[in-house]
C-alpha cells in the first residue's frame, strides 16, 4: 500500500467535500460563494479514483492528517475572490415554453444544471415545458413527434450555465418514453407516477435527485450518482429493473413489502454500507431477496464512500 496515495485521495475528497457543502450552504460561508460551483466534483472523483484499486488499509494518522488538509484546502478554495467567479446565482427572470405530443413513442433529454428541475406526468400523449432562466443563459427546446431536446448551453469552462434554472416538465403517460435526465449542481424532483419507461438514465453529480414511480414501469434503469443523493420510491405496482452505482453520495430505496425485490451488489467494498442484512432478506451469493416469483423491483448497485438504506424509517424524500 502506498500511503502518499492514499493521504492525496482522502485529502481531495475532503476538500472537495467541504468545498461542496459550502457552495450549497450545508456550512455557512461568510465569503463568497459564486466560483467554479462543479470542480469540488472533481476532486471527489479525481481521489476516488487515486484510492480505488488498492486495498483501504491506511493508518489513522494519514487518514486525519488528510482529513485535516483537504478540509483547510476546500475552505480556502472556496473563498477565491470574484476574479474567478463562474458561479450559478442569481434567479430566474425569465422563461421559455412549449409543448407538444408524442405519436406513440418518444425519446425526452433534459440537460439541466444549477437550480430546481421539476418533471411530473400526466394522462395521454401532450407534453409541455415551463423554464425559466437568468441571464443569457436560455434553454434550448426542440422537439418533433417522436423527439424531445431541453438543455441550457451555459458558458461557464466546463459548460454549466451561470446562472439559476427552473423547469417544469410534464410528460406523458400514454407514450413509451426514452427519458434521460442529467443534473449538476441541481434539486431535481421526477414524479414520474404511472409512466411507460423502456429506459430512464440519470446522470447526477453534485446535487439530489427524487425519483417517484409509483404505477410506474421502468424496463431498463441506469443511475451514475456522483457527491449527491438519489430517493426512489416504488408502489406495489411498480415495475423496476436495472443498474445504480454510486459515488459519495447516498442512495435510499422505498418498495412495499408486497412486492418481489432483488438486489445484487457483488464484491465487498468497505468504503460502500447497506442495511439489507437487516430487512429479512434472504442471500445466495451477492443478491439478497425478498419474496417468492419474478423480481418486481430488480437492481444491481453498486458504490463508493457511499450508503444504500432501503425503506428508511422516515421515508424516501
Amino acid at each position: 500500500m502506498n500511503r502518499a496515495l492514499v493521504f492525496w485521495g482522502v485529502a481531495l475528497i475532503a476538500a472537495g467535500a467541504v468545498a461542496l457543502a459550502i457552495q450549497t450552504e450545508a456550512i455557512a460561508a461568510e465569503s463568497t460563494r459564486e466560483l467554479w460551483r462543479f470542480w469540488p466534483v472533481l476532486l471527489v472523483i479525481i481521489g476516488l479514483a487515486i484510492i480505488a484499486g488498492r486495498t483501504v488499509v491506511g493508518t489513522v494518522a494519514t487518514v486525519a492528517a488528510a482529513l485535516v488538509a483537504g478540509g483547510l484546502a476546500g475552505t480556502f478554495v472556496t473563498g477565491i475572490p470574484d476574479g474567478l467567479s463562474i458561479g450559478c446565482g442569481g434567479e430566474p427572470t425569465e422563461s421559455v415554453t412549449a409543448d407538444g405530443t408524442f405519436a406513440t413513442d418518444g425519446d425526452v433529454e433534459l440537460d439541466f444544471s444549477c437550480g430546481e428541475l421539476a418533471v411530473t406526468t400526466a394522462a395521454g400523449t401532450a407534453w409541455s415545458v415551463e423554464a425559466g432562466f437568468g441571464g443569457d443563459d436560455e434553454p434550448q427546446i426542440s422537439s418533433d413527434a417522436e423527439s424531445l431536446s431541453v438543455r441550457a448551453d451555459g458558458g461557464g469552462i466546463i459548460g454549466f450555465t451561470e446562472s439559476r434554472q427552473a423547469w417544469d416538465v410534464v410528460l406523458p403517460t400514454g407514450a413509451v418514453l426514452r427519458l434521460t435526465v442529467d443534473s449538476n449542481a441541481a434539486s431535481a424532483r421526477l414524479d414520474l407516477d404511472d409512466a411507460n419507461l423502456s429506459t430512464l438514465a440519470i446522470d447526477a453529480n453534485a446535487g439530489d435527485v427524487s425519483v417517484g414511480l409509483l404505477g410506474a414501469e421502468v424496463r431498463e434503469l441506469s443511475v451514475d450518482a456522483n457527491a449527491g443523493s438519489i430517493s426512489i420510491d416504488a408502489d406495489a405496482s411498480t415495475r423496476l429493473a436495472g443498474s445504480i452505482e454510486m459515488n459519495a453520495g447516498s442512495l435510499e430505496l422505498c418498495v412495499p413489502n408486497e412486492s418481489v425485490t432483488a438486489i445484487t451488489m457483488e464484491g465487498e467494498n468497505v468504503t460502500f454500507s447497506h442495511n439489507l442484512d437487516d430487512r429479512g432478506f434472504s442471500r445466495s451469493g451477492g443478491t439478497w431477496t425478498l419474496g417468492d416469483g419474478d423480481p418486481d423491483v430488480e437492481l444491481d448497485i453498486s458504490g463508493n464512500a457511499a450508503g444504500f438504506t432501503l425503506n428508511p424509517e422516515e421515508g424516501c424524500e
